[in-house]
């Protein structure tokens, strides 16, 4: 197993050095406070999953940008080896990490009964792909709400806030690929 914390704080760092970026502007385009950002980068704060978001979408990153190492060509994954990202109500596995090759990521994600995460938006013209695995998902999308069923996919424009919602009494599991358009 990897320690996620680590990996968080190595990459914020690395991206604020390339960048030549102080925390004072680091905090401007996330959102996120410097005291909090001080603290990830540091390796002492284990940063919730709407704080992920924000710095990625302030730094017009991927979510897995920030939570993983660089990879060789070939990569096998078994769950009981990645440490999820967690809040309260969900988990995310990030299974494959974006790549520059590629332009996408693909997580798996786990929404306890009642469970909901509110995501803003993607990067420019990006694009998600939902296969739910088990249970019923909603999903908001510019203020439309669709559910989709178990063995059921859905795909939308995620460069709009949109969010997904478990209004069942039993856990929904979905994999979710995010494409993103190269400038």
């Amino acid at each position: 197993m990897y320690n996620i914390q680590n990996i968080i704080a190595k990459n914020i760092a690395d991206y604020r050095s390339k960048h030549q970026l102080s925390l004072d502007k680091m905090s401007n385009l996330t959102g996120v406070s410097k005291n909090m950002l001080s603290q990830i980068e540091k390796g002492v704060s284990n940063p919730t999953i709407t704080t992920l978001w924000k710095i990625a979408n302030g730094l017009h990153l991927s979510l897995s940008e920030l939570t993983s190492t660089k990879k060789e060509c070939v990569d096998f994954v078994d769950e009981s080896d990645i440490v999820p990202i967690m809040d309260d109500n969900i988990k995310i596995y990030p299974y494959f990490p974006y790549n520059d090759k590629n332009h996408f990521e693909m997580f798996k994600m786990e929404i306890q009964p009642g469970g909901k995460m509110d995501s803003d938006a993607h990067h420019v013209q990006s694009e998600e792909f939902i296969i739910v695995n088990t249970g019923s998902l909603k999903i908001e999308v510019d203020g439309t709400t669709y559910t989709i069923s178990n063995n059921q996919a859905f795909r939308f424009n995620s460069d709009v806030a949109h969010s997904y919602c478990n209004p069942t009494k039993d856990v929904v599991t979905f994999t979710a690929t995010i494409h993103y358009q190269t400038p």
